[in-house]
């Protein structure tokens, strides 16, 4: 055999065993979870006929909608959304059949059981499928010298990383020339036809009219850097351009921003070039939808929002991320639409509407062009982002080595409105004392706008939710604690993911645990009625008033957890 083709044949071997010995581990792992919560799982109390509700008993106040909540009714729905995926390529990913017929699932089972009570709709958008291919390149010389920067998705770890919708570009070389002011001007943009421009993100106006201003002006790259004004503003920013967008486009660390600078100081603004590359394989333009379901009662202008995203990554099924959410929300909006269906269940005053996110595991897609849409002048009445009190998010509730987590809204990462976080902060504590009545454990989790929560968050709007975990790794302390709550052998594996199938094929129904995931769904449904109960909910959630309408920027993105690499 030629020297090459063996290189490369050792080279596909080594990556084969690689991906056998990750699945291998996953699912080792996942076996020994199964059979050590299989015990705990046989306390449930299942049934095998369709759900039916009764309000004849007496129940403590808040908890009949949680009373209603079957394990076999979340399970019903895993198993469909598992099948769709496996008689489609094994995904429910945006851009395939499986996420279509997923939404035509969700949006079927809602008109055929809404009891009268549910009106849904849909919300289309277009999306821009593309990857970026391997690391991006930025190496910048100086009189001879050549230096690179270092490319990494961990931001702390980087001098930069690329802006979402940037176009490619093969390795070339580039003049660079700084823009002042900001760059909000087109009179800030002098001399830099055919060149690189080096200009700082955020400012008076968003990064995205900075593309479109240096588009007008024939610029061939932008790099944008962050301004280092703040800790949280030292590494590169992540934020997205126009879908339109055509130029290549990297995002800075303040450090390395200003290197360029200085260099670009110290030579007059003469000798300093960047070399740049971007690799991006395109698969076109595609539609996928949102679906929504009001319940027929309330007050529009006050409406609690329970959301969660309807799609999974290309890897696999999704049957954890985020199918366990899809399905609670769908058994929540069905539940409490029945209820509204009969005489001694006091509706609320408030508008409850329920919705499925497309395309979140490519960045929040669709709940961001639906705040987008909404905070628009032309928005229907009852679709306006003002209406919206709260929006409570469930994403990945049955993890296998789970933990019971309670979004912090102590947490919430600077340069959040403040008129949101008192609010946020008593939905974390609702849930923290349910929790608590029940005797189980639980731990505050993440509050950095990971999910679908994000944009409403980012808009000064309160959010809260659940989340059993992903990749993390569970703790001796957590696996006692809940040893200590659960029983001995219930507190899961210390020293092991909390999904070892998170974002793989093996994501799949028997990646749930069915009590972990139980208890999620109450919890869900009775921080629904809790807050559906109460008397004056605005004053509640938002106790110093709420201001003014924060706008979404047109450029917002989230964390750089969610750009697609391979």
């Amino acid at each position: 055999m030629p020297e090459n083709n063996l290189r490369i044949f050792i080279a596909l071997a080594v990556l084969t065993l690689f991906g056998i010995i990750t699945f291998a581990l996953a699912a080792a792992t996942l076996g020994t979870l199964n059979r050590r919560f299989n015990n705990l799982d046989n306390k449930l109390i299942t049934t095998t006929n369709p759900t039916t509700i009764s309000t004849s008993q007496p129940l403590p106040l808040n908890a009949i909608l949680a009373d209603t909540i079957r394990i076999d009714d979340l399970m019903y729905h895993l198993n469909q959304l598992e099948t769709i995926a496996r008689q489609n390529g094994n995904t429910r990913a945006v851009g395939t059949v499986g996420f279509n017929k997923t939404v035509d699932y969700i949006d079927a089972y809602l008109n055929a059981n809404s009891f009268g009570q549910l009106t849904t709709f849909r919300e289309t958008l277009q999306i821009q499928n593309f990857t970026i291919r391997g690391s991006p390149v930025l190496q910048w010389s100086s009189n001879g010298v050549n230096t690179n920067f270092t490319y990494s998705s961990i931001l702390s770890r980087a001098d930069f990383t690329y802006v979402n919708y940037t176009a490619a570009v093969n390795l070339t070389s580039f003049n660079v020339v700084v823009i002042n002011n900001n760059g909000c001007d087109e009179s800030d943009y002098n001399n830099v036809e055919g060149e690189a421009i080096l200009i700082l993100a955020g400012g008076i106006c968003t990064n995205a009219e900075k593309g479109e201003i240096a588009t007008k002006k024939n610029v061939s790259v932008i790099l944008f850097y962050n301004h280092g004004l703040t800790t949280t503003s030292l590494a590169p920013s992540t934020f997205r351009l126009r879908q339109s967008n055509q130029l290549p486009a990297l995002s800075l660390s303040y450090a390395a921003g200003r290197t360029l600078v200085d260099a670009i100081n110290k030579n007059n603004n003469n000798s300093v070039r960047v070399t740049i590359e971007i690799q991006r394989e395109n698969y076109g333009t595609f539609s996928v939808d949102n679906i929504c379901a009001d319940l027929s009662d309330g007050n529009i202008n006050e409406t609690i929002l329970v959301g969660g995203h309807s799609d999974s990554v290309p890897a696999g099924p999704g049957i954890n991320d985020n199918g366990s959410g899809s399905s609670t929300n769908l058994v929540l909006a069905i539940n409490l639409a029945r209820l509204y269906g009969t005489t001694n269940y006091t509706r609320y005053r408030y508008r409850i509407r329920f919705c499925w996110w497309a395309a979140e595991e490519i960045g929040l897609v669709g709940a961001i062009h639906h705040v987008q849409q909404a905070q628009n002048s032309s928005a229907l009445s009852q679709n306006k982002l003002s209406n919206y009190l709260i929006n409570l998010n469930y994403d990945m509730l049955g993890s296998p080595n789970y933990f019971f987590g309670i979004y912090n809204g102590s947490s919430a990462k600077p340069g959040t409105p403040p008129q949101a976080l008192n609010g946020s902060i008593r939905i974390s504590e609702v849930f923290r004392d349910w929790f608590n009545l029940q005797n189980l454990p639980w731990d505050y989790t993440d509050f950095s706008g990971r999910s679908d929560y994000g944009p409403f968050l980012a808009t000064g709007i309160v959010a809260g939710g659940l989340f059993s975990g992903a990749d993390e790794t569970k703790s001796v302390e957590q696996r006692d604690r809940y040893e200590s709550k659960l029983g001995e052998g219930h507190g899961g594996l210390a020293g092991a993911k909390v999904d070892p199938c998170y974002h793989l094929d093996c994501d799949t129904i028997k990646n749930i645990d069915k009590f972990g995931y139980f208890k999620m769904s109450q919890a869900a449904a009775y921080m629904l009625e809790y807050l559906g109960r109460k008397n004056d909910l605005v004053n509640y959630l938002y106790p110093n008033g709420r201001s003014s309408q924060i706008r979404l920027s047109d450029d917002y993105f989230p964390n750089s957890d969610y750009f697609r690499e391979s």
